[in-house]
């Protein structure tokens, strides 16, 4: 979890890329075998691109999730900290009470 932050930033630019390159791409293709008049590879290109973008989008889901669940982890390990530390305080102003009541 130490470099989580860097990872999933890279992760995030990854994914921005594919969600913004892949969808264009295929569109380019596809109006381009239309263009050309290729009925058959249209098909297949239809089939393979969907498979493809069905796949990366599912991929995904599986990624967001995890990575939700790996930040909402590392909230509450933040959060323990927290109250710890808070802890820590009350009992350390609980002893400078002690010490300047003596």
């Amino acid at each position: 979890m130490k470099n989580f932050h860097t990872k999933k930033l890279k992760e995030i630019k990854l994914w921005a890329w594919a969600a913004t390159v892949l969808p264009i791409t295929l569109l380019c293709i596809l109006f381009l075998v239309q263009i050309l008049g290729f009925d058959a590879v249209k098909q297949k290109i239809l089939v393979i691109g969907g498979t493809i973008m069905f796949t990366l989008s599912v991929i995904w889901w599986w990624w967001a999730l995890h990575t939700i669940g790996s930040v909402t982890y590392l909230l509450s390990e933040t959060l323990k900290k927290f109250k710890k530390v808070n802890t820590e305080l009350d009992e350390l102003k609980e002893d400078i009470k002690d010490i300047k009541d003596t």
